[in-house]
């Protein structure tokens, strides 16, 4: 046999072993999955109630930076995008 035929029947077992095993491994659609379930409606939130503060200095800004330096610009600007 040549070489290019033994090379070629090589990378198609490899082809067809790696079909299988996604195959395997993704599986297919049949059409049986069910639906989402609805989400229970926990009545009032349990997230804690957190306080705006508006103006004054951003504390992660003042952290690592001075307040009025060049630095400090650049990181309010990143923060209010």
């Amino acid at each position: 046999m040549n070489s290019p035929l033994i090379q070629l029947l090589v990378l198609a077992g490899i082809a067809v072993f790696l079909i299988l095993r996604l195959k395997n491994v993704l599986g297919t659609r049949e059409g049986f999955e069910q639906p989402p379930l609805p989400r229970p409606d926990s009545g009032p939130s349990t997230r804690p109630d957190l306080e705006v503060i508006e103006g004054g200095p951003d504390l992660d800004i003042t952290d690592l930076v001075d307040e009025d330096s060049y630095a400090a610009k650049p990181l309010t600007w990143m923060i209010r995008l």
